[in-house]
């Protein structure tokens, strides 16, 4: 992403003029509040300085692992004429642009080929790199070659079809129960572009993952992130895309298969552990519950959908339940959790790819938040679908505060009359087949559609956290 902005200072910057961001006192910094965001920040004085600063800021944004960057402009002094013939010189471009796809030595490819053959149960853990590399196919080549397990991070959700024999789902606190157990029963663990978070290491509990009995081969494209949370035996350093597709080549060239009993031992432990099946999935109850609403988005949407999550409970029953279809379909806030995240990501996915259904998951606090973004929708003709947990209520928070609740619920909200309101489709659901047919019909509409789905309030988001965080209470 490029972030072109305006630090809007005047002469009187040292007297704080009205929304100065130079940094000075009665100023706020806004220098200061990208650069704690973004790979790279800079500032522009002057017309060169502009010109060069989005040449690097796009050289940053786009080289090895691949973030945001932005140029700020101290505007009038950043716009204007320039001299192409005095220094500092300005060159085309495309000289800057020109991101290496970093090889690993064959050497260090063949050790982690060596432990991959020898391992009695080796899981892979596929992380956001999965996704920014566009790896997919490469993923799934070198799981089925060898026949490995693949487990996901909430991040890389959607790296890996779930509905693949090898898929575990995604593994952490919200993880399904087959990828925790996978995870803890391997004995080498293939961590690809995931730099193994808290969410997903259960706030490094040695229960799950410990590398004092297993063995980590970890690949990422930062060597930072590399051994980053836990010491590791192998790293590969490079795109993912490249990084597996040299352990798929040659695997291939030492003719390598997947031993006896690993196939076996996947389907046994998602067949004691349950996969993607809770009772209350298959509940007619009114108001819906939760996990009947997933199901039923899952069977409603086509395989081709993008779906972008928000932060809340809302993300959590979503990534717990929801089970993809194809790669890259899901997309999700990380970082500060983003709440609203979903109502503008949306967009952005429709504009990316306007032949593709996208639709937006939120709740009800969450979309409250972001609701201009339906008049986006409106002025660029993006007829996107909102789908609105609507319980009237901060769930994640009125879980953590239990029978002492306090700012945290709501007065009831008709989304729906909002949405028409802007002009665009609002459908009130009160129960399963309204919400499956609500999906469909908004599918083949030609203006945006907020379907505001009347949730049972008590069901709460606890019920999918992990075992083994729960004994920690590290949630």
């Amino acid at each position: 992403m490029l972030v072109i902005t305006d630090a809007t200072v005047s002469t009187l910057v040292q007297h704080a003029p009205y929304q100065t961001g130079g940094g000075e006192y009665g100023g706020y910094d806004l220098r200061g509040i990208l650069r704690s965001m973004s790979k790279y920040t800079t500032v522009a004085t002057n017309p060169k300085e502009t010109v060069q600063g989005v040449q690097l800021a796009v050289k940053h944004a786009t080289t090895g692992r691949r973030g945001p960057a932005c140029v700020i402009l101290n505007d009038p002094n950043a716009l204007g004429v320039l001299d192409p013939a005095a220094p500092p010189f300005i060159y085309p471009s495309q000289g800057f642009l020109h991101p290496a796809r970093t090889l690993a030595p064959d050497d260090l490819v063949q050790q982690a080929l060596d432990t991959l053959a020898a391992a009695q149960r080796p899981v892979i853990i596929a992380g956001n790199g999965i996704h920014a590399a566009r790896a997919y196919a490469e993923l799934a080549e070198l799981a089925d070659l060898l026949g490995i397990p693949v487990a996901t991070s909430y991040k890389g959700k959607s790296a890996f079809v779930e509905t693949h024999p090898l898929a575990l789902g995604m593994l952490g606190i919200y993880g399904q129960p087959a990828a925790n157990r996978a995870v803890q029963e391997a004995d080498v663990l293939l961590v690809a572009g995931c730099h193994l978070g808290a969410a997903e290491t259960l706030n490094e509990t040695p229960d799950l993952i410990d590398p004092a009995r297993q063995t980590i081969i970890h690949l990422d494209i930062e060597p930072r992130n590399a051994g980053w949370v836990f010491p590791v035996a192998q790293t590969l350093i490079g795109d993912a895309r490249t990084l597996l597709g040299q352990l798929v080549g040659a695997a291939r060239g030492r003719g390598l298969t997947a031993p006896a009993g690993r196939r076996e031992w996947v389907a046994a432990v998602k067949a004691e552990a349950g996969f993607f099946k809770p009772p209350e999935a298959a509940s007619d109850a009114v108001p819906i519950l939760p996990q009947r609403l997933v199901r039923t988005l899952n069977q409603a949407v086509t395989p081709d959908t993008i779906l972008t999550l928000d932060a809340g409970s809302n993300r959590i029953w979503m990534a717990h339940l929801f089970q993809t279809l194809q790669p890259g379909t899901i997309w999700c806030p990380g970082g500060i959790a983003g709440m609203s995240w979903s109502a503008g990501a949306v967009l952005g996915a429709k504009l990316a790819h306007p032949e593709r259904p996208c639709v937006a998951v939120t709740g009800d606090g969450g979309f409250a938040m972001s609701l201009h973004a339906l008049s986006t929708a409106l002025q660029y003709r993006l007829p996107v679908t909102y789908v609105v947990m609507n319980d009237s209520q901060l769930g994640m928070v009125v879980a953590g505060q239990g029978e002492h609740r306090f700012a945290s619920e709501f007065v009831d909200t008709d989304f729906a009359g909002i949405a028409r309101a802007f002009g665009c489709r609002g459908v009130t659901v009160q129960d399963a087949a309204g919400l499956a047919a609500a999906v469909a019909e908004a599918r083949g509409a030609d203006l945006p559609t907020v379907i505001d789905v009347r949730m049972d309030p008590r069901e709460r988001y606890t019920k999918v956290v992990s075992p083994l965080a729960q004994q920690r209470r590290s949630y």
